[in-house]
This record gives C-alpha cells, sequence and structure tokens, in this order.
C-alpha cells in the first residue's frame, strides 16, 4: 500500500490540473469554441511533438542500461510513429502525426499552417521544461512527469472532445477525421498505465518522490497555461501585447 502511494499522489496531481475542466474545453463541449480554435491546439500541439519526441531519444539513451523503461520508451514511439498498434483488440498502427494533419486539415488549417504555427510563450515553456525533465531528471521523476501529460489524454478525449465533436460539429464517432482522438482516448492509456507502474521501480526514495510531486506540477500547470493562452486569443479574442513595430 505504502509503495503504490506515490502513483497515486501523481495522479491526484493530473487529476487537479486536468485541462478537461477547462474553460477552452467547456466551450467546446458547449458547442460555443469555433473548430479552427480546436485546429490551433492541435497545430500547437504538433510543434510541442518536435521537443517532446526529440526528448524521447535522449531517454532511451538514459535509460539504455535499464531495460525495462528502454523498451517502454521503444514501444511508445513505434506506436507513435504507426510501426505497431497498441496492444487493444481491433487497433492498427497509425502514424500520429498524419492524424494531426488530417484533422487540422478538417479544421480549416492546411499543412503549411501547421508546420508554420508558432508556439506561444506557455506552448514554449511546457516544450522546454518537458524537454529538459527528460533530459536532466532522474528516471522516476521524468516517469511521473509523463505519465501526467499522457494521462490527461483518456478523460480529455473520451469525456469531452469526442462528445463534443459528434454534438456539435458533425463528427460522428468513427469519423477519419477525429481520429487522433479516437486514438489517443486509448492509446494513452497504455502510455501512462506503463509510465505510472515503472514509477513504482524508480521512485524509490523520499527525496526522489517529493521532487517528482514537484516537477509533475510544474509540467501540470504549464499544460493548463498553454490551453489559456489558446482560450484568450482563439475564444475570448485577446491580441497580444507586443513592442512597438513588432508585429
Amino acid at each position: 500500500m505504502m509503495a503504490t502511494q506515490i502513483v497515486d499522489d501523481v495522479r491526484a496531481i493530473r487529476e487537479r490540473w486536468h485541462t478537461k475542466q477547462h474553460p477552452f474545453f467547456q466551450a467546446l463541449a458547449e458547442g460555443k469554441l469555433p473548430l479552427r480554435a480546436m485546429g490551433v491546439y492541435k497545430a500547437m500541439h504538433y510543434q510541442f511533438l518536435q521537443k517532446a519526441l526529440a526528448s524521447f531519444g535522449i531517454f532511451y539513451a538514459r535509460t539504455y542500461q535499464h531495460a525495462d523503461v528502454r523498451k517502454a520508451v521503444v514501444e511508445n514511439l513505434s506506436e507513435e510513429e504507426g510501426l505497431k498498434a497498441i496492444p487493444r483488440e481491433g487497433h492498427q498502427p497509425h502514424d500520429h502525426g498524419e492524424l494531426i494533419f488530417r484533422f487540422c486539415k478538417a479544421a480549416g488549417l492546411s499543412a503549411d499552417d501547421v508546420r508554420a504555427t508558432k508556439m506561444t510563450p506557455a506552448w514554449w515553456a511546457r516544450a522546454l521544461h518537458y524537454y529538459h525533465t527528460t533530459a536532466h531528471e532522474p528516471i522516476g521523476v521524468v516517469l511521473a512527469m509523463q505519465s501526467t501529460q499522457e494521462g490527461q489524454q483518456p478523460a480529455l478525449n473520451k469525456d469531452v472532445v469526442l462528445p463534443a465533436l459528434a454534438r456539435h460539429y458533425n463528427f460522428p464517432p468513427g469519423s477519419p477525421a477525429i481520429e487522433f482522438f479516437t486514438e489517443h482516448a486509448e492509446a494513452d492509456i497504455e502510455h501512462s498505465n506503463r509510465q505510472a507502474d515503472l514509477c513504482l521501480k524508480y521512485l524509490d526514495t523520499d527525496a526522489l518522490k517529493a521532487r517528482a510531486l514537484e516537477v509533475a506540477e510544474q509540467a501540470c500547470m504549464l499544460r493548463w497555461a498553454s490551453i489559456t493562452d489558446l482560450y484568450r486569443r482563439e475564444y475570448v479574442g485577446e491580441t497580444e501585447i507586443l513592442p512597438a513595430g513588432v508585429r
């Protein structure tokens, strides 16, 4: 019981900052969010992934002597790149990057738009925090942080995004355009559970557990802030305050 407490504590942080509760996604649930705003959300996510996926390579190198973590990293990347399906009945391999472009196109953003998207400050902070954590923090701390990020996707997609897209935006269940959300409603259960299970082994001191909770909460706060950036810009319509002459 005491051994599993750290996993419960990490999940409690995830739930405290869960973005399914954010006003951005609540506006989506009510059908008030412009569909293009969801496209911008996924375009930002595509840019975030350029840092996150690169950091997985660093993490693989760091954990080469730890077969369980190393193999979990490879399995995760294989699923992200569409080389294998998640281990659930009826699932096929999907290139998750292609799924992003597919939804963005349906939301009015071309592939060039997605690639040219500039991350807002909070998205940059989140991406760099993720990269720094994966490259430098102890193994168990990295796993705890990762589990809070991928672990938000199942409930966010099942409880909010997919029902809203069906109810208000004419994307019924099974629509090819929304397959990113359908896939991650399942895939990230697998990913986050692997990460959480490994935490039990690699968070084996009180100091490591305390650090894991601190870094995990930082990541969750930054994830929330990144969605706040989108809410202010894409829903409220606030314009960014910039120096004179800067566009």
